[in-house]
């Protein structure tokens, strides 16, 4: 079997070093494999990891992939980031899935596998014939990783893709601009979600994914209604840019926080706001079930979206006779919305934004299109390639893009 490159196995904290590879030992029923050191970005080593290519009865009960950080650097979440890393590499060798294993008194493990984005299959007996038997184990819990949706390093939910796109506010600056310049709704989208937000005094407000924080730019009479406000995002970047965006504007706590593990006691907040970032997160019910979680019983979530018939499958179109190339973040959608949210809240109301755009100048759309992480075929087109085609669907100097946003209120 042929051992693929491994340079790019880093994110924006560790990296993997390969140590050695192992052909396949048929007789032992042995497959081929990597073995890596988990290493800070300055080369310390803080940990082992291994990936195993292929799957049989062997690999079911102990998994293609093991891991282990060293004790003084744990908590971290580095052993899930280095899950997500072996994961890109299997896909370079055309896996479908990967099987993770675990011991199931063993919760820091679990916790990992689940943050890395596995799903549990079942908790099985190990067999006598297994070396793992001979090790102690007697059962171990089975989870399964499907490469095309965990999109591991790629996709539009991957948790360091999405930290490296939303790092600095410039792509996402750009993508604001484009709306506030051409879009033929003057509220604005961003004031019609926030007038529905229905913030009473006293209220204690969670939003997630906060962004740059421009929701909340003039709107301090509602902040001074809130006995709490805590704006939070994923990325340590965005929420700098929040700080600055709102700096002078008193009441606001501002946390890094995922979704995904909401540090905050159940029952804390009467609102919980998450707005066009839902389709970002790898396992969005483990993510809607902290909503509920932190929310107070009879709280509210606000969450807007886009909608699978706007600008994404306009702009598509235009390049690839109406397919979508690099996917267009279909996991929370106006479409599929309503009913994730069902699985967890019991009362779920969609709410329409009427609005298109009309774009009179090209350069601004094709700098929108370069933004864009999920399109990521139509991103690697020249600009002088992108740019005739839009100019050739103009209609008296102008391009008329429909858009598709709406929210969801959920309770």
């Amino acid at each position: 079997m042929e051992f693929y490159p491994t340079d790019d196995l880093r994110t924006s904290e560790i990296l993997l070093r390969l140590d050695r590879t192992c052909e396949a030992q048929p007789e032992k029923n042995w497959v081929p494999a990597y073995y890596f050191s988990i290493c800070l970005l300055d080369g310390t080593k803080i940990g082992q990891c291994d990936l195993r290519i292929g799957h049989n009865d062997r690999l079911y009960i102990g998994g293609n992939i093991g891991y282990g950080i060293d004790e003084a650097y744990r908590g971290h979440r580095y052993a899930a980031k280095a899950c997500g890393l072996l994961l890109r590499q299997a896909r370079k060798h055309g896996m479908e899935y990967v099987i993770i294993t675990c011991d199931p008194d063993n919760r820091a493990s679990s916790r990992t596998i689940e943050l890395a984005g596995g799903k549990y299959l079942e908790t099985i007996a190990v067999p006598e014939w297994h070396n793992m038997y001979d090790e102690g184990y007697r059962q171990v819990r089975v989870y399964r990783f499907d490469l095309a949706e965990v999109q591991a390093g790629s996709g539009i939910n991957d948790r360091e893709t999405v930290k490296a796109q939303y790092k600095t506010a410039e792509k996402l600056d750009i993508r604001i601009s484009i709306h506030s310049r051409y879009s033929t709704n003057k509220q604005g989208f961003g004031n019609w979600i926030a007038s529905h937000y229905d913030i009473r005094d006293g209220m204690s407000v969670l939003e997630l994914g906060c962004g740059t924080g421009d929701m909340w730019t003039g709107k301090q009479e509602t902040i001074r209604r809130c006995s709490r406000l805590v704006l939070s995002d994923f990325s340590e970047g965005m929420l700098e840019k929040a700080k600055e965006t709102l700096r002078g504007y008193e009441g606001i706590e501002y946390r890094v926080i995922d979704i995904q593990d909401i540090p905050f006691k159940d029952g804390e907040f009467d609102l919980v706001i998450a707005n066009m970032m839902l389709y970002h997160v790898p396992d969005l019910q483990k993510g809607l079930r902290e909503v509920r979680r932190v929310l107070k019983e009879n709280g509210t979530f606000c969450c807007a979206t886009f909608g699978e018939h706007g600008m994404m499958e306009y702009i598509s179109g235009l390049f690839s006779a109406g397919s979508n190339p690099g996917g267009s973040g279909s996991s929370f959608t106006l479409q599929n919305g309503g009913e994730k949210l069902r699985t967890v809240f019991h009362d779920v109301r969609e709410l329409r934004y009427e609005d298109s755009l009309e774009v009179t100048d090209v350069e601004d759309m094709v700098d929108y299109i370069k933004s864009l992480t999920g399109m990521s075929e139509l991103r690697k087109l020249p600009r002088e390639e992108i740019r005739p085609v839009l100019e050739a669907n103009m209609r008296s100097g102008i391009l008329h893009v429909p858009k598709e946003y709406g929210m969801f209120i959920a309770r």
